[in-house]
């Protein structure tokens, strides 16, 4: 666990199946899109087939108010 470095949220890492690092919030959320794929911490999109009892995460990119500030620009 950390604190987010622009809101202090308190967040956990994972990894993409693509090996990028994913700011997690720190507590699952139903609603989440995220679901945890292995026990090194790492993340697929959900699927509208999994199983109800994974538990889901939701990205810090999507709930941090200064998320924009975090984006890269193209």
């Amino acid at each position: 666990m950390s604190n987010c470095k622009s809101c202090g949220a308190r967040i956990s890492w994972a990894k993409t199946d693509a090996g990028k690092n994913i700011p997690l919030d720190e507590v699952p959320n139903p609603r989440g899109n995220l679901v945890r794929t292995d026990l090194k911490g790492g993340v697929r999109v959900a699927k509208e087939d999994d199983p109800p009892e994974l538990v889901r995460w939701i990205s810090h990119f999507a709930t941090c108010p200064n998320a924009a500030s975090h984006r890269r620009s193209k």
